[in-house]
């Protein structure tokens, strides 16, 4: 997870307005001012300066300005701040961790460095915590994510006295947490960026994400419903949409359902779930045109693969069910619910070899589904369990989900860099997405990234996080150990 907000929307209206040759000088000057009043506007997920007040800012004020943009990540207004600190003579420290984030940015791994070694023995609160934020910026952008989870935790625990605290610090720890599959602590640091930040939007998306994937339906909808209400028009609306449209068909609120599809831009997969809300409804030549065009558009589209033979198995078109349903499998091969249906179309053609065999299929792979879900569970209670997760990886494909493979091998490597098994499970199922060939019986090259040119976190934070902090080449620079050695 991503719980970063790097998107602008300026809005900008200006109304036709015909003035005849007898407008009165006032409606002139009224006109303009509203005019420029528009411009001014900023963007409400930017820092919302007026134009006309910034030329009134301290050199305070343009740090705390820019801390906020950090909290946004908008780069623009962190540097446009940094050059105002220049030009007021600001804090020599304050223009430096200002150079560091934008620099962190730009992906200039070696100036950010320097930057933070310059800044290693400042005495301020904030300056020390951003230093370490920024350092785990670098690491979560070289998916070093030990040593990203240690910094970050130091940049947490040193700022949770700052007004406000350390945001992208926390923001940072949902993706981490959730890449690494603890999702308890996932929430946890989500939970807490809604109270530091109680309008941002995206975060209650992240937790609908999360609270959906483990089938928490109510919960899953509150958060989506939030994050709506809190941006209606964000960019990923449509996302969210779906989402209230696939909770509310779990649920059985159709009518629900059909609200939210209706609202976002129709695609396959819209359309599939579209008609399964019509259907459920009783309008079944609705449902079934929009499978049609469902199916036109893109014939591997499993959820109207899936309802079209359910309704055929209902009408009894054994022949037509078992035909769809067996296509299906093609392109979803360890789907169980296609297994489970074509049992019953067997079942009504009268051959019962194949009935057995497909609900025996479909039996195996729903335990196996409900091993996973259980394992999900389990992982979150123990968030160094190496085995636990790479059985979730092993399973995720055995069901058919190799993005949540790659995710739990991933998890793996950042507990074990060198795991053999994960390492070659990971690289297969790449080589494979990639539509290479796999090679045979060859021990790959551990995916686990390089060690990045970071600020040493020494100290004893390794024990503390249960975590391995890869070795950090010489002449690295180093973050001020007494900080450290006081966890």
């Amino acid at each position: 997870m991503n719980t970063d907000n790097k998107h602008n929307e300026t809005d900008s209206v200006q109304p036709d307005v015909m003035l005849g040759r007898n407008a009165s000088l006032i409606a002139v000057l009224v006109l303009t001012l509203l005019a420029v009043a528009a411009v001014s506007l900023i963007d409400k997920r930017t820092q919302g300066i007026n134009v006309g007040t910034i030329e009134n800012l301290t050199a305070e004020d343009h740090f705390r300005q820019a801390i906020r943009a950090i909290h946004n990540r908008h780069t623009p207004d962190v540097i446009m701040h940094r050059n105002a600190l220049e030009q007021l003579d600001g804090s020599a420290e304050q223009v430096k961790l200002l150079h560091a984030f934008t620099q962190a940015m730009a992906d200039d791994v070696p100036s950010a460095a320097e930057s933070i070694k310059e800044l290693k023995d400042s005495t301020d609160e904030t300056i020390a915590t951003y230093i370490y934020y920024i350092a785990g910026e670098m690491a979560f952008r070289q998916k070093n994510y030990a040593v990203a989870i240690n910094y970050l935790r130091r940049a947490i625990t040193l700022g949770d006295n700052l007004d406000p605290p350390c945001l992208p610090a926390y923001q940072l720890m949902v993706s981490l947490h959730y890449d690494q599959g603890n999702m308890q602590h996932a929430m946890e640091a989500a939970t807490r960026v809604t109270e530091i930040d109680p309008e941002n939007a995206q975060i209650y998306r992240f937790m609908g994400m999360i609270q959906q994937d483990y089938e928490q339906w109510e919960d899953a909808k509150t958060a989506y419903r939030t994050c709506l209400d809190k941006d209606p028009f964000a960019d990923y609306r449509d996302d969210v949409l779906i989402g209230l449209g696939q909770i509310s068909l779990k649920l059985r609120e159709y009518s629900d359902a059909k609200n939210y599809l209706q609202q976002v831009i129709e695609t396959p997969q819209v359309l599939a779930l579209r008609a399964e809300s019509e259907f459920n409804l009783g309008n079944f030549s609705v449902a079934l045109n929009q499978l049609d065009e469902a199916l036109e558009a893109n014939p591997q589209q499993r959820d109207a693969i899936l309802l079209t033979g359910t309704i055929q198995v209902q009408d009894k078109k054994y022949n037509d069910a078992i035909a769809i349903l067996l296509e299906g499998l093609e392109y979803h091969p360890q789907d169980d619910q296609f297994m489970y249906k074509l049992a019953e179309a067997y079942r009504g053609v009268g051959d019962t070899a194949n009935a057995e065999k497909y609900i025996a299929m479909s039996d195996q792979l729903r335990q196996k589904r409900e091993r996973f879900s259980e394992l999900n569970t389990d992982a979150i209670a123990e968030p160094t369990n190496i085995a636990m997760r790479l059985e979730l990886g092993e399973l995720a494909e055995e069901i058919g989900r190799p993005e949540l493979a790659v995710a739990w091998y991933q998890a793996v490597l950042q507990l074990e860099p060198m795991h053999e098994q994960a390492t070659k499970n990971l690289n297969r199922i790449l080589i494979e997405q990639s539509g290479g060939a796999v090679p045979k019986e060859e021990t790959q090259v551990p995916l686990a990234p390089p060690t990045p040119v970071l600020p040493n976190n020494g100290g004893n934070s390794q024990a503390e996080s249960a975590l391995p902090v890869p070795a950090t080449p010489e002449n690295v620079p180093v973050l001020p150990k007494k900080e450290i050695n006081d966890q």
